[in-house]
């Protein structure tokens, strides 16, 4: 079996939470019968765990907690099956980006712990997939991820917590993307664990500058600015249509291996509607905020079909430097990502009207119309 083949086994990130955040999660959040194997599974891991998180909070974290970050971050922005997995993976490829890894993703606090790390990576690698369920991309505890899940190890501040709660998610969103119903001293905890996060994955990749990739930021774009107000931004868009079969697959197949109680298919559907109407309008609103110097807006199909050129025009339009010293890497990962499948998919003509109508002011705002590669079917039900 090959490698990105191999079977695994997902379990929820609270395993690496805080006692803090697993009792606002589980202390505020139903738990459906038939996950509570896995909750107790998840508590049990997390209590293991808690030593060596311990020590690292103890004694390592104030090390890199009062340290400057010296190099602006790069935020990549946009709503999920936009394109930002495979942005991320590009520029992961320049020696100078930082990024957080898959293991720091998940145990934040158990970097730097040997003892701890040696323990938990050993246990990931056994029972971490080979590839993500929903859109095939390789896994592995070194490789890119984004932030989201290990910023609300310490802090509950967390809009991923909805993968274990998903009942929750607008009430997520509202708290922990709006920021709205929350303490300004939760805020400013949240930030300082930001950048706690970032000069750790400084260290932990030996690089000189954070890149970012993490959808939830596309509506925090004034929280970013004040945090580091020289940020540069991309944001990648993609069709609506294709986000939304995109976005449903991936949420059909990795919810069941995530999630601590159970939803109706009704109810997720709805959310998912709801979810990029909020996050491109938040957006839209905030895009202006941005120095037109530090933003730069790309589509998913010219990356695709004109990699080199859009990665010229970013270097070139940020004003970031690196890009002649870092085109062997893309172009050799680009190489290899010529064999990598995407999903197919098709879509009813009620379904189709419903996206126009719900989602036709993104449609209009980045000119796209029905992708003619999708197959338009009147008697399959989504």
């Amino acid at each position: 079996m090959k490698k990105n083949q191999k079977k695994g086994f997902l379990l929820p990130p609270a395993v690496g939470y805080s006692f803090r955040v697993l009792g606002y999660l589980f202390g505020r959040h139903y738990v459906s019968f038939k996950f509570l194997i896995r909750s107790l599974l998840t508590l049990l891991i997390n209590l293991i765990n808690w030593p060596f998180r311990s020590y690292e909070k103890l004694f390592i974290n104030k090390k890199y907690s009062r340290k400057e970050i010296e190099k602006d971050p790069v935020f990549i922005i946009g709503h999920w099956r936009s394109g930002t997995t495979h942005l991320h993976n590009i520029l992961c490829q320049d020696p100078q980006m930082a990024y957080t890894t898959t293991f720091q993703s998940v145990f934040p606090d158990t970097l730097f712990n040997k003892a701890g790390r040696f323990l938990f990576e050993g246990f990931a690698r056994i029972l971490i997939p080979g590839t993500r369920k929903g859109d095939n991309v390789t896994l592995g505890m070194e490789l890119p991820q984004e932030e989201e899940f290990a910023l609300g190890d310490k802090t509950p501040v967390c809009f991923y917590y909805f993968w274990m709660f998903p009942g929750s998610l607008k009430k997520f969103y509202e708290r922990f993307i709006r920021f709205r119903n929350i303490d300004a001293s939760m805020i400013d905890s949240w930030k300082d664990d930001y950048k706690l996060l970032i000069n750790k994955a400084l260290k932990n990749t030996k690089r000189k500058r954070f890149l970012s990739k993490n959808p939830p930021n596309t509506a925090r774009i004034k929280v970013l600015l004040d945090m580091f107000p020289n940020a540069r931004f991309i944001h990648i868009h993609r069709n609506p249509i294709e986000v939304y079969l995109s976005t449903r697959n991936f949420f059909d197949k990795m919810l069941p291996h995530l999630q601590l109680q159970t939803i109706d298919a009704e109810v997720l559907d709805a959310y998912v509607f709801q979810l990029y109407k909020d996050l491109m309008r938040d957006y839209l609103d905030q895009r202006a905020l941005i120095p037109s110097d530090h933003l730069v807006e790309l589509s998913f199909d010219s990356l695709e079909q004109d990699p080199k050129t859009c990665l010229q025009n970013l270097y070139r339009d940020l004003d970031l430097s690196g890009y002649v010293a870092s085109e062997p890497y893309f172009e050799a990962y680009l190489n290899k990502m010529k064999s990598y499948k995407k999903n197919k998919h098709h879509i009813t003509k009620e379904l189709l009207e419903k996206i126009q109508n719900e989602w036709g002011f993104a449609m209009k705002e980045w000119a796209y119309e029905i992708p003619k590669h999708i197959e338009i079917k009147s008697n399959v039900s989504n």
